[in-house]
């Protein structure tokens, strides 16, 4: 817990969730929850990027590989932990907008609850932020995984109409049956997680020394 808190990282995802629904135009719960499922993600990748890495730059990879602790164990506690600081996150965003639903008089109830938005929301954040986190792990290092998942939310983000089980935003490509994308984006998240619980366990030089024996040869 002390390795995954930092303050400053946590205080700019609180006040980006803040801003979506102050600053970003969505007259309904429908508009307010496409807007959530594009930029909440940023949170997701922001939260578990370095779920993974963080004992590596905190040059604590070693001495953890070598003690006693269960790999992973320690891997799923850190990115349970950050799944967790993600609902609060989402429902705070969620908050905000009703509240100033609620000030401004335009309270109506849609046909889409709060347990819509959140998977919907949780679930473009969290395939976002582990995708990121499985490329950081598998490539060694963060800056390769920032920089794809932000190509990825790129891509999507112009393409959000192509109907594809990878679509980030399945929300947004359609509206009223978007289940089975979702579905898969879930299962996509469960398949990278299980990878990187595979890759937790190996030795902190183990994709070193197998790129380099197979350079070598």
């Amino acid at each position: 817990m002390k390795l995954l808190f930092s303050p400053f990282k946590w205080l700019c995802c609180l006040m980006f969730v803040i801003m979506i629904p102050v600053f970003l135009y969505a007259p309904t719960y429908y508009d307010f929850t496409n807007i959530s499922t594009m930029y909440i993600p940023f949170v997701g990748m922001v939260l578990f990027t370095d779920v993974v890495m963080i004992d590596k730059s905190n040059h604590f990879a070693e001495i953890a590989y070598l003690s006693d602790r269960k790999p992973m164990k320690t891997f799923l506690q850190r990115y349970f932990v950050m799944v967790k600081l993600l609902l609060v996150f989402t429902l705070i965003a969620n908050g905000v907008f009703r509240i100033s639903q609620l000030i401004s008089g335009d309270f109506i109830p849609e046909p889409i609850s709060l347990l819509e938005y959140i998977l919907l929301t949780c679930g473009s954040s969290l395939m976002l932020g582990t995708l990121s986190m499985s490329i950081a792990n598998v490539l060694n290092n963060l800056f390769v995984g920032y920089g794809a998942a932000l190509l990825y939310w790129l891509y999507w983000n112009i393409n959000y109409g192509k109907q594809s089980l990878l679509n980030l935003f399945p929300f947004i490509e359609n509206p009223a049956s978007y289940e089975k994308i979702l579905t898969a984006e879930y299962l996509w998240i469960v398949i990278l997680v299980i990878l990187n619980l595979l890759l937790v366990g190996k030795s902190p030089f183990f994709l070193a020394d197998h790129i380099r024996k197979a350079i070598v040869k």
